[in-house]
C-alpha cells in the first residue's frame, strides 16, 4: 500500500470547485446528446450546489441545460435557505406551497423550465410523480453518479479530514468499550465526542450532512452486522465484536470497522479471523488502478470459500464512499469496470457464523496512480484487537 495521504480540507467547496463539476456534467449531456438534465436525488443536488436539504412533499428539482444558468425549483419557504447555502450560480424558481390552486402548483412552474420538445435525461432515482410530469422526451441516464465515481482533490481532502475524525473516535471506542457496556451507552458517548470534533473544526457545518455515528455489536449479535434493534444490547466477554464508526462529516462519508475482542480470544475464533485477514490482504493487493472490480470480489470470496466459509458470506468485497457512505463503485461480483486513480472504495470483505460472531475489518480506501492508501487506520492484528478488561 502507498502510505502517502493527502492534506484534509475543511472549507466548503469554491465555485470554480463546482463549475468544474458541472462541467463534466455538462460534458456528458453533450455526448448523451441531451438538452437538459434533471437531478432530483438530494444527494446529487448537493453535489452540484452545496444546498442540502431533507425532501418530504414539497420537491426540489435542478434543472441543467447544456449550456447557460442551472435553474432550480425549491419551494417559497427554502428560497433564502438555498441562497444562503448554495455556493454556485443558481437562476431560482419558486412555487408557494404544495397542494396548491390549479396553475400554482410545482409542476406548473416545472413545465416552464424545460421545452416541451426537448430531450431530457433523468435520473433512475427520480420519483415517478416527477417523471410524470417532465416535459419533453425523457431518457433514464444517471450522469451525476457517473462524475461522482472520480474524487476532485478537493473532495479527497474533505474525506481524508472526515477519516481524521472517525480515526479518533474509533480509537476512543476501543479505550473505554468494556464488558456490560450497553450500545446505547456507547453510541452516546462516542456520537456525541465525534460531533464535537465536527463542530470544532467547521464552522458553517451543514447539520443536515453531518449524521458521525459508533456503535458495536457484541459476539452473540455480530453475526448479524446490521442488527441494531436493542439498544439495550450489553458488551461481553471474549469475541469477536465487531466496531463501526462513520457517517458523514458536513458531507462527505467515510467508514471503519474492526472485529475485537474483549478479555480472551476464543480457540474456535482465530480461523475466520486469520481467514478474514487473507482475503483482506489480497483486496488491498489488488485494489489498483486497471483492475477489475468484479475480477477483485470473486478472487476475494474464493479465498474465503477455500477456507471452508463458502456458507458464511453475506456481502460484497467493497463499496464506494464520497459525499455519502454507500454509492458505486463496488467492488462485487458482475460489476464490470476497472479501478481508476481517484476512487474512494471500502474494503470490507467478512464472514459471519452464528454463535459465534462476525470477522470484519473495513477500511476507507483511495485509489492512488500508483496503487491505494488506507486513509482510515486502527490496529488490525487479533493481538492488538484483543484488549485487556479489568
Amino acid at each position: 500500500m502507498i502510505s502517502n495521504i493527502p492534506k484534509a480540507i475543511k472549507s466548503p467547496p469554491s465555485q470554480e470547485e463546482l463549475a468544474n463539476r458541472l462541467e463534466k456534467v455538462r460534458n456528458l449531456i453533450v455526448q448523451q446528446n441531451l438538452d437538459y438534465y434533471v437531478s432530483f436525488d438530494p444527494v446529487n443536488i448537493y453535489y452540484l450546489t452545496n444546498f442540502a436539504n431533507y425532501v418530504h412533499e414539497r420537491p426540489f428539482i435542478l434543472v441543467i441545460p447544456k449550456k447557460g444558468t442551472m435553474k432550480f425549483l425549491v419551494p417559497l419557504l427554502e428560497k433564502t435557505h438555498v441562497e444562503s447555502r448554495a455556493k454556485c450560480e443558481l437562476e431560482l424558481s419558486h412555487y408557494f406551497e404544495f397542494p396548491a390552486p390549479q396553475g400554482e402548483n410545482w409542476f406548473d412552474r416545472y413545465h416552464e423550465l424545460i421545452e416541451k420538445d426537448a430531450r431530457v435525461g433523468v435520473e433512475s432515482a427520480m420519483t415517478l410523480r416527477i417523471y410524470d410530469q417532465t416535459p419533453g422526451n425523457k431518457t433514464k441516464t444517471d450522469i451525476i453518479d457517473e462524475v461522482r465515481l472520480i474524487k476532485t482533490e478537493y473532495e479527497i481532502g474533505r474525506n481524508v479530514h472526515a477519516c481524521k475524525v472517525i480515526n479518533a473516535g474509533h480509537k476512543r471506542l476501543l479505550k473505554i468499550i468494556r464488558p456490560g457496556m450497553m450500545l446505547f451507552e456507547l453510541y452516546n458517548q462516542i456520537s456525541g465526542y465525534l460531533m464535537a470534533k465536527v463542530v470544532a473544526d467547521i464552522k458553517n457545518l451543514n447539520p443536515l450532512v453531518s449524521k458521525v455515528m459508533a456503535a458495536a455489536l457484541p459476539p452473540s449479535l455480530s453475526y448479524d452486522p446490521h442488527n441494531f434493534t436493542d439498544v439495550f444490547l450489553k458488551m461481553e466477554e471474549g469475541g469477536p465484536h465487531v466496531s463501526g464508526v462513520g457517517g458523514q462529516v458536513d458531507g462527505y462519508g467515510v467508514e471503519i470497522e474492526r472485529s475485537f475482542f474483549l478479555g480472551t480470544v476464543p480457540e474456535k475464533a482465530k480461523d475466520p479471523f486469520y481467514a478474514m485477514m487473507e482475503a483482506r490482504r489480497l483486496a488491498f493487493e489488488l485494489a489498483k488502478p486497471g483492475a477489475n472490480f468484479s475480477e477483485i470480489d470473486v478472487a476475494v470470496r474464493k479465498v474465503l470459500k477455500d477456507r471452508g466459509y463458502a456458507d458464511k458470506l453475506l456481502h460484497r468485497t467493497g463499496h464506494g464512499l464520497g459525499i455519502t457512505g454507500h454509492e458505486g463503485p463496488y467492488i462485487a461480483a458482475g460489476y464490470d469496470r476497472k479501478i481508476e486513480p481517484g476512487m474512494i472504495i471500502s474494503i470490507e470483505p467478512g464472514i459471519y457464523i452464528r454463535e459465534l460472531g462476525g470477522f470484519r475489518h473495513s477500511d476507507t480506501v483511495l485509489i492512488t496512480d500508483e496503487g491505494n492508501v488506507s486513509l482510515t487506520k486502527a490496529p488490525e492484528t487479533l493481538e492488538d484487537l484483543t484488549i485487556e478488561v479489568d
